[in-house]
């Protein structure tokens, strides 16, 4: 056999990283910035997983881990072995392990594993995103206030115009804990728009590019509460550019 493509090293990381996290548990749960932000064991070990897993195959490249491993190169993957930690450590299963590559054109590949449905989401660019190998496409019209949004809220988020403007806008709003996921269930269908303030590469790139490859919109917009990202099919796309920008 020939060497792995990219798109399959992203899914087999992803998929390898959230088996070990299952297999470890929550062990050695520690706390980062706050209460809300933690890291375990487990999230250490499967990220350094994934990245030991792509320098075998790809030594070229640079990683970039949420837990701090750092490789620069050329082209670079991203990766969250555990989003969600929190969801995880409460044994709440709304967690996936996370894994995608960039070149000098932007995202290439993305890889989002959820362990407790069993469903791989998967993306290149410019070939169509997927779920077990089923090809998604989003529906082309979802009003923005029969849309249903997803988002998360740091401690004073909720009170920012943008978030305001957001909740009396659309028909309903899910707080799940996982940004990447909360993305790939967008990409499904399963929710019509994604909002987040300062978001990281991690939790934005991977479901990001399985958004677009669905044929959804994503976008990052500075303002003067932060950078806004967001992500919503493409007939909400313009309500939404102008519900983050108005001032």
């Amino acid at each position: 056999m020939g060497p792995a493509t990219d798109l399959e090293i992203a899914i087999h990381a992803a998929q390898s990283a959230a088996a070990l996290a299952v297999r470890l548990s929550p062990l050695g749960v520690r706390i980062k910035s706050k209460p809300g932000d933690l890291v375990t064991d487990a999230d250490l070990a499967a990220e350094t997983l994934i990245r030991d897993l792509v320098a075998e195959h790809r030594p070229e490249d640079g990683f970039l881990g949420e837990e701090g491993s750092r490789r620069p190169g050329e082209r670079r993957w991203v990766a969250d072995a555990i989003d969600g930690t929190l969801n995880f450590v409460r044994a709440d299963p709304f967690w996936c392990s996370a894994v995608a590559l960039e070149d000098e054109q932007g995202p290439l590949v993305a890889a989002v594993h959820h362990v407790a449905s069993g469903e791989t989401f998967s993306a290149q660019r410019g070939a169509g995103c997927w779920l077990n190998g089923n090809r998604l496409t989003l529906a082309s019209e979802v009003p923005l206030d029969h849309a249903v949004l997803s988002t998360y809220f740091h401690p004073g988020d909720a009170v920012t115009p943008t978030a305001q403007r957001a909740l009396a806008s659309v028909a309903s709003a899910r707080v799940r804990g996982s940004g990447t996921l909360e993305l790939a269930w967008l990409a499904a269908g399963r929710v019509d728009v994604w909002l987040q303030r300062d978001v990281s590469l991690w939790d934005w790139m991977p479901g990001a590019l399985l958004v677009l490859e669905a044929g959804g919109i994503c976008e990052t917009v500075h303002t003067g509460t932060g950078a806004w990202s967001y992500a919503s099919v493409a007939s909400s796309a313009d309500d939404l550019r102008r519900l983050v920008t108005a001032p």
